[in-house]
C-alpha cells in the first residue's frame, strides 16, 4: 500500500482523490488535509482536469477529524490559536467550494463530523446504501466549525439542520436522500462508477461555462435578485467572447460534438 495519505489518479479528465487511512476509517489528520490542500491547488491549475472526485479507501469515506492530530495541533492552545486553526480548515473547505471545476464526493461506510462538512463543500454527493451519516460535534462538547453549520442549513433547511446538529444523531443514506443532503443513492460499491458517469455528463459542457455557473450559483443564494442578475450578466459577458462559445455555436450548427479548449 502507498505511504501517501491521499491517493491521486486520473480517469480520463476526472481526477480521483482517495483518503488512504483505511485502518483509521480515513480519519482526517492535519497531514492528510495538507496533502488534500496541495491536490486541490494542483487541480485548479491543471487545464486537462475537468472534475474532482473525492472518496476513501477501504470501508469508509471518512470518520471525520482525527482527534489525536487535532490535540497535537493545539486542542489545549489559547483560544486565538485555535481560531486560527479553524480558519485554516475553513479555507481548505472553501477552496473546494470556489474551485471552478465540479467536485463530487462519493460517500460510503461512514461520513461523520468534518467529513460531512467537507462533503457539503463539494458540488454533488453520491451516497452508497448503508452509509452512516452524522455531524455529532455536540456529543464531544463542540459545534461544527468549518462550514458545517453554514452549509448544512443552506442544503437541507433550518429545521433539519437543527435536528442533525443539535442532537448529533445518525441518519442513514435513505434519509439523507429524502432530505436533499445527497444527490443520489446507489448500491454498495457503485459510488465511484456512478461519479464517473456524472463526470461524463459534466464534461459535455464547456469548462469555463461549467466553472462560472458554479461560482454564480454559489453567490446567488445569499444575494438579492438584482445583484445576482448583475453577476450573471458579468459572467455571461466573459463567456460570450470565448473560443468555446464560438465552438459551441459551430458544433450546434454542424450537428457534431463540440471540441472544448477551455479558452
Amino acid at each position: 500500500m502507498s505511504d501517501s495519505l491521499l491517493l491521486v489518479r486520473d480517469e480520463g479528465s476526472a481526477r480521483i482523490l482517495s483518503f488512504n487511512r483505511p485502518e483509521k476509517r480515513n480519519a482526517l489528520s492535519l497531514e492528510l488535509l495538507e496533502e488534500l490542500d496541495a491536490a486541490i491547488e494542483h487541480a485548479a491549475t491543471t487545464k486537462e482536469i475537468r472534475s474532482l472526485i473525492i472518496t476513501g479507501e477501504g470501508a469508509s469515506f471518512s470518520a471525520g477529524i482525527d482527534l489525536m492530530s487535532l490535540a497535537a495541533a493545539g486542542m489545549n492552545a489559547r483560544h486565538a490559536d485555535f481560531r486560527r486553526l479553524a480558519q485554516r480548515l475553513q479555507e481548505l473547505h472553501n477552496k473546494l467550494a470556489r474551485l471552478e471545476k465540479p467536485v463530487l464526493a462519493v460517500l460510503h461506510g461512514h461520513c461523520l463530523g468534518m467529513a460531512l462538512e467537507m462533503a457539503l463543500a463539494c458540488d454533488f454527493r453520491i451516497a452508497e446504501v448503508g452509509t452512516d451519516i452524522h455531524i455529532g460535534e455536540v456529543r464531544v462538547g463542540l459545534i461544527p466549525d468549518v462550514g458545517g453549520s453554514t452549509r448544512l442549513v443552506r442544503t437541507i433547511g433550518l429545521p433539519r439542520a437543527k435536528e442533525l446538529i443539535m442532537t448529533g444523531k445518525n441518519i442513514d443514506a435513505d434519509t439523507a436522500l429524502a432530505w436533499g443532503l445527497v444527490n443520489e443513492l446507489v448500491d454498495s460499491g457503485q459510488g465511484l462508477a456512478r461519479a464517473l458517469q456524472w463526470h461524463a455528463e459534466l464534461e459535455k459542457g464547456a469548462p469555463l461555462a461549467v466553472g462560472l455557473s458554479k461560482l454564480v450559483l454559489e453567490r446567488a443564494y445569499d444575494l438579492d435578485i438584482h445583484t445576482s442578475q448583475q453577476i450573471e450578466g458579468l459572467a455571461q459577458s466573459t463567456l460570450f467572447g470565448t473560443e468555446d462559445f464560438r465552438e459551441g455555436v459551430m458544433a450546434r450548427m454542424e450537428k457534431r460534438d463540440p471540441k472544448w479548449k477551455g479558452e
